[in-house]
């Protein structure tokens, strides 16, 4: 394999897979530690991630922008961004940041249910609605399992998982909708318009919520550990490896560029145990191979008939990192 498209790789599997955790260290906090508010830091996350794109992009690339493909950002940029990572961010003050990512990878699932329930485009095999229905019964135990049987934050982390599921939900409807929808070109150049839309959003729900009065004084919005993490979700997470992304889908099949979808969720339970200290109960574990039982399942069937299609979808897809 070339070294560049070893790079690309490494930047979808690895880069991606750690923004769980850099999520969990700026909303989630250490013990004694105070964090930054959830809709705030996603807010601010896609507001300038969203905004350098766009400079990028536009220095690059002057196309024009009707109002019709405006509008149509707009309505994703709300839908995909502000109602999933609103839903993440908060889940992330309550669940790890394995745990997280693990339901966040039922998107694919989400997406080919659709296709098959909703629009019709996709046949019901038993392979398909096994994958489906593992997907289900995975997010199911990880619902049902935490700290302790009945207790407040047993409660609290199934809430959070069931949030974190309704977000998905969103995205994957979000996605569905787009083929529908004219949306602006080139693909970077959508995404830059979505993420900086959906930005905006999340800091307009931050102070609707009175979240200026929970934001924490400059010593910790200025610490390493925010400054670090955050600095990662924006470059990292949201720039370069969406970048090494577009480069895969245009140089090999997005088949095999999909893949990223279940190698995610397995990085990021290991970087959540290596360097957070995270670790699974029995249950959790059980679920959690449920889920990407269901989400291979899922990805191996699915039919190709329209292959462009499926290339954007799964670009959309991957803005979800």
């Amino acid at each position: 394999m070339p070294v560049r498209r070893l790079l690309a790789y490494a930047c979808i599997y690895i880069l991606w897979s750690g923004s769980f955790l850099a999520i969990r260290e700026i909303v989630g906090g250490a013990a004694g530690v105070q964090s930054v508010p959830p809709f705030f830091s996603a807010g601010f996350r896609f507001t300038v991630a969203g905004g350098l794109l766009l400079l990028f992009t536009q220095v690059r690339n002057r196309a024009p922008l009707s109002l019709r493909q405006f509008g149509s950002a707009a309505a994703l940029g709300f839908v995909m961004f502000t109602c999933l990572y609103a839903a993440l961010f908060w889940a992330e003050t309550r669940l790890t940041s394995g745990i997280a990512a693990v339901v966040s990878a039922m998107i694919p699932v989400w997406i080919f249910a659709g296709e098959i329930f909703i629009l019709r485009t996709q046949r019901a095999t038993a392979i398909a609605v096994g994958g489906i229905a593992l997907g289900f019964l995975g997010v199911a135990l990880l619902s049902l399992s935490g700290p302790a049987r009945g207790s407040a934050a047993a409660h609290n982390s199934g809430v959070a998982v069931l949030v974190t599921l309704a977000g998905t939900v969103c995205w994957s409807g979000g996605t569905l909708w787009s083929r529908r929808l004219v949306l602006p070109q080139p693909q970077k150049v959508n995404a830059g318009w979505q993420m900086f839309l959906g930005g905006l959003l999340l800091l307009v729900l931050s102070a609707a919520s009175g979240e200026g009065h929970r934001m924490p004084p400059p010593v910790v919005l200025l610490s390493a550990r925010v400054v670090l993490s955050m600095a990662y979700l924006i470059f990292a997470a949201s720039i370069v490896s969406y970048t090494a992304y577009v480069w895969l889908i245009a140089h090999d099949s997005p088949t095999r560029v999909s893949s990223y979808a279940y190698v995610n969720p397995v990085f990021a339970l290991i970087l959540g145990a290596a360097l957070a200290g995270e670790r699974l109960t029995l249950l959790q574990m059980a679920g959690a191979a449920l889920v990407l039982a269901g989400v291979v399942a899922t990805l191996m069937v699915r039919g190709n008939p329209a292959p462009q299609r499926r290339a954007a979808d799964a670009d959309r897809t991957a803005m979800l990192r």
